[in-house]
């Protein structure tokens, strides 16, 4: 019963997935032509998005339940007094599920090595085959209902822990290249004339510093008193959250120090806000999961934490499939390396084209095929970044869950010290990271940036 709910769930999110393959991308592009790389990678975007609703069903109690049922061939798991094994199954059914998504990005990363243009025979496994790479994720993530407990408890636990990180830094990179991308486009607009963007630019960056001030006020009231009959002197959330506020003063004046203004001339508040946004939030989720000075109000933290790290996770992955130009951070890191990506992803007009190439490259589904002289992003980067994606909503659903660090009596990474380091790490490579970004074209004059 347990199998066939997870199949059934896999399956619908599946079909779905299927449904907006790049033929269905085609067909909503009945004024403009679709590049074949842009209409592939949204379809992968929403096969990940398809993979990752099935996991979040896990996690209903009665689905749970039904789990449970599978102890017969996966091992039963020890409960705790107090603990709700339901909850415990539901988490090993979302490591299952994404167990799949994961090997089968996995495997396209490693079948798609060395690919140069879409004449490769293995393109057709990178545009097409849709039904077959839906049996395949399907497969093998029901066949992981079947595999020992220990598995996932132990190893595969690690291996989300690790690849979740790793996709953090990945995440990094995303929200730099968004915040520096941003700014150039407004400040441009700006620059032109346009009232409007000047104004939106003044509401953007007040609104995010004023956002992450309220909340480092709030962090200081509400995070760094004990709690209960704990006689902890909460030394460690003030440390976090008064670096945190020296990072956030770095990286302002940083971004509107004068010799960084004349490398760059369109730095300024905006992408600090948004950076200084990121690192406020990361130091909150940190602090919320764990501690003896985590307000026992706040309860509903880890739910808010889970659906916004969700909502971000998706918003990069997606940001990831479309923005690959070679000025990018993306495409200076391997997702993009050839002049075709220079042009627009989508083009609003194809007049131009010649009538050769229309006959020759485009597909009855309005889709063009622009890599025929090469690919305009590296293929199997790109599956190595959703693989490292799957990992990571694999550990946001889970609560960073199912190994237990030795902090906490429990299962739970995400209530743990493991958990708090990870975060506030990433918040800080994050925040180095950016500031790196300004100041490279000083440090290395030689060296072009753009």
């Amino acid at each position: 019963m347990a199998s066939l709910l997870g199949c059934s769930a896999l399956s619908l999110c599946g079909e779905a997935a299927c449904c907006f393959g790049p033929a269905a991308v085609g067909c909503c592009c009945t004024r403009r032509v679709c590049h074949n790389s842009t209409s592939t990678r949204i379809a992968y975007a929403v096969l990940l998005l398809s993979m990752s609703i099935a996991a979040w069903v896990m996690l209903e109690p009665k689905v749970g339940s039904q789990i449970s049922r599978m102890s017969k061939y996966s091992g039963d798991i020890d409960c705790g007094e107090g603990e709700d094994c339901d909850e415990r199954w539901g988490q090993l059914g979302v490591l299952r599920v994404m167990f799949g998504s994961t090997v089968l990005f996995a495997l396209l990363a490693l079948v798609m090595t060395g690919v140069k243009t879409s004449q490769d025979g293995r393109a057709g496994l990178q545009n097409g085959f849709w039904g077959i790479k839906l049996l395949l994720v399907v497969g093998l993530s029901t066949a992981a209902f079947f595999m020992p407990n220990t598995f996932f408890s132990g190893p595969w636990g690690y291996i989300g822990l690790v690849g979740g990180f790793m996709f953090l830094i990945v995440q990094m990179i995303l929200l730099v290249d968004f915040a520096h991308a941003w700014a150039e486009s407004w400040v441009g607009k700006m620059e032109e004339g346009s009232s409007c963007h000047k104004w939106g630019l003044l509401i953007a960056t007040l609104s995010m510093y004023l956002v992450s001030f309220t909340a480092t006020v709030l962090l200081y009231v509400f995070y760094t008193k004990p709690q209960g009959d704990s006689d902890s002197s909460c030394g460690l959330e003030k440390f976090l959250i008064s670096f945190n506020g020296i990072l956030a003063l770095l990286m302002t004046i940083v971004g509107v120090n004068g010799r960084v203004r004349e490398a760059m001339p369109k730095s300024g508040l905006l992408q600090s806000g948004v950076m200084v946004t990121y690192t406020t939030y990361l130091t909150w989720s940190a602090l919320s999961d764990n501690g003896p000075c985590r307000p026992g109000s706040m309860d509903a933290n880890s739910t808010t934490d889970t659906v916004l790290a969700a909502m971000f996770t998706f918003v990069a992955v997606c940001y990831a499939s479309l923005r690959t130009t070679s000025a990018s951070q993306i495409g200076k890191l391997g997702m993009g390396d050839n002049d075709e990506e220079n042009k627009a992803l989508l083009k609003d007009n194809d007049d131009d084209l010649d009538s050769e190439e229309l006959g020759s490259g485009r597909k009855a589904n309005n889709t063009r095929d622009n890599e025929r002289d090469g690919v305009t992003y590296n293929w199997s980067m790109f599956h190595v970044t959703f693989m490292l994606a799957s990992l990571y909503i694999m550990m946001v659903l889970c609560d960073w869950g199912v190994i237990n660090d030795g902090y906490t009596a429990t299962i739970h990474i995400g209530r743990g010290t493991s958990s708090l380091w990870i975060k506030v790490v990433s918040g800080w490579i994050c925040a180095l990271l950016y500031v790196w970004t300004l100041i490279a074209p000083i440090c290395l004059p030689n060296r072009d940036f753009d």
